[in-house]
C-alpha cells in the first residue's frame, strides 16, 4: 500500500456515475503491471445507525454480486489519483446533500493508520473543504451490531463522540481512531 499520498481534485480519474444521486459511480484505476480495475465508490443510503446524517462510504473493485470488496488488496500505479478521485467523489456527495457526513471505515488497524495518516499528510488541502472527526475503535461497534455483545465487553474502550482531527492530531496506537468522519466546512 501507498506510503505517500497528496490528495489534489484537479488530479482524479474520469468518474462515471452509476446513480444520479452521487452514492454510486465507477472509476478506472491503472495498477502498477499495467492493467486496469473498475473501482466502485459506494455511498450508503441508509445513515448509520448510531450517528446520525452518517452515510458510509465503501471503494473497491465490485464482486459477482456487484457488491464492493473493499477489503481488496491491489497494487495502484498512482495512489494518489485513486484516494483523490475518492474523495472528490465524497465531495460530490456532501455538496448534493447538505446536512449529512461520510463515514470511512479502516477496517483494520493497519488501513486505520494508513487513512489517519493520508489526513495528516493532506490536512492543510482536506481542511479547505471539510471538517474532519474520528472514533476510536467504532470498528468493533459496527461489526457486530450494538445488540450482540459479549459479556464482559469494555465499553469505557469505545468512543462514540466524534473527535475533531486537527493538524497536529498524534496517531496513538492505544486510542486511534478507526472510523473517519467528514462534511463540507
Amino acid at each position: 500500500m501507498a506510503r505517500v499520498v497528496k490528495i489534489d481534485f484537479d488530479n482524479i480519474y474520469e468518474i462515471k456515475p452509476v446513480s444520479d444521486d452521487f452514492r454510486n459511480s465507477n472509476f478506472d484505476t491503472i495498477l502498477e503491471d499495467g492493467s486496469t480495475v473498475t473501482l466502485r465508490v459506494a455511498i450508503s443510503s441508509e445513515s448509520h445507525e448510531l450517528l446520525q446524517n452518517v452515510y458510509n462510504l465503501a471503494f473497491g473493485p465490485t464482486n459477482k454480486r456487484g457488491q464492493v470488496n473493499d477489503k481488496a488488496e491491489l497494487s495502484h500505479k498512482d495512489y494518489s489519483k485513486v484516494f483523490s478521485t475518492i474523495l472528490y467523489e465524497a465531495l460530490n456527495y456532501l455538496m448534493a446533500n447538505s446536512g449529512h457526513y461520510i463515514g470511512i471505515d479502516g477496517s483494520d488497524n493497519a488501513r486505520a493508520y494508513l487513512y489517519h495518516r493520508f489526513i495528516q499528510k493532506n490536512f492543510d488541502y482536506l481542511d479547505q473543504y471539510f471538517n474532519i472527526y474520528g472514533i476510536k475503535y467504532y470498528v468493533r461497534i459496527s461489526r457486530f451490531g450494538k445488540t450482540q455483545y459479549e459479556n464482559p465487553f469494555d465499553f469505557s474502550d469505545i468512543m462514540l463522540q466524534p473527535d475533531k482531527i486537527g493538524k497536529d492530531t498524534a496517531i496513538n496506537p492505544a486510542h486511534m481512531h478507526n472510523y473517519f468522519i467528514f462534511n463540507l466546512k
